[in-house]
């Protein structure tokens, strides 16, 4: 099933800071596109072991219980903080029982678009992105905005362009984000997949020729939507090699990347594909996955 365009946007919380960072990215956003916003905090049941006596039951019980009412204390806290906000909007919020990445999953039916912080309480010291996020940025059925503690609200929206259906979801996506912040798109298209070193050899002409093939084929990919969007100036960036440092590079300071979860080189299967991933752990901004 896929969410109609009233549907509303879906911030999913644990408490973390990165996850108020996702709050308030997901109270600006449904500001900007006047959609309600709900907040949900999942609480992931406690299974006691085989075998376990009553009172082993009765702690796992409490635990859980415990473990809601601090994730509705999460809530209302990000209920507080979105509605001083984003006044306008309709929000609500609820704290749902089960496994997070799955009942995150099937939500993607329901929302327009999901929006997670980058890792969460539960995060190990060093893994720049969470389980929970990573999964859903991967397997959502809607646009997953991945937030870390540096949202800036200026700058451009940089996409990533390879000529998948997902890159061009992905295009559509960045010039309706940048319209509606009245800021310009950055639009990145490598080529080759190889580096500088594997330049050697190749000649002059062939070189030449690989880039002006590059720079044709991003132009006729952006054609159509400079028509629809004449108000978004457009910048190009055309370069050799693995597109996940290009994309990050043109970024530096962005306000949004836009990537498709999967893109031309992906297999079939790998829902989100090698530069999505690499994309989404040193990312300086936001990271809108397009599905």
């Amino acid at each position: 099933m896929v969410a109609t365009n009233n549907a509303p946007i879906a911030a999913a919380i644990d408490g973390s800071d990165e996850a108020l960072a996702a709050v308030r990215w997901a109270a600006a956003e449904a500001a900007r596109t006047k959609t309600a916003l709900t907040i949900v905090s999942v609480v992931e049941p406690f299974a006691a072991p085989i075998g376990q006596n009553v009172e082993g039951w009765i702690e796992a019980e409490q635990w859980v219980e415990a473990r809601r009412e601090l994730a509705q204390g999460a809530v209302d806290v990000a209920l507080d903080l979105a509605a001083e906000l984003a006044p306008d909007v309709s929000i609500d919020g609820e704290v749902i029982d089960g496994k997070p990445a799955l009942v995150l999953r099937e939500l993607s039916s329901r929302v327009r678009m999901i929006v997670v912080g980058r890792r969460g309480l539960g995060g190990v010291t060093g893994l720049l992105i969470g389980s929970v996020s990573a999964d859903i940025a991967a397997h959502g059925n809607c646009p997953v905005a991945v937030i870390g503690l540096q949202a800036p609200v200026s700058g451009p929206v940089v996409v990533g362009v390879d000529g998948s259906p997902m890159s061009t979801a992905a295009i559509a996506h960045a010039f309706r984000q940048a319209d509606a912040r009245g800021t310009s798109v950055v639009a990145v298209h490598t080529y080759g997949g190889f580096g500088g070193d594997a330049f050697y050899g190749q000649g002059e002409e062939a070189l030449r020729r690989l880039n002006d093939e590059a720079v044709e084929s991003l132009g006729s990919q952006l054609a159509g939507y400079r028509q629809d969007y004449p108000d978004v100036e457009v910048a190009s960036v055309v370069a050799a090699g693995d597109p996940a440092p290009a994309i990050v590079g043109a970024a530096e300071d962005a306000q949004l990347i836009v990537i498709g979860s999967r893109g031309r080189g992906g297999f079939r299967g790998l829902l989100l594909g090698s530069t999505g991933q690499a994309v989404l752990h040193v990312a300086p901004c936001p990271v809108l996955v397009v599905h």
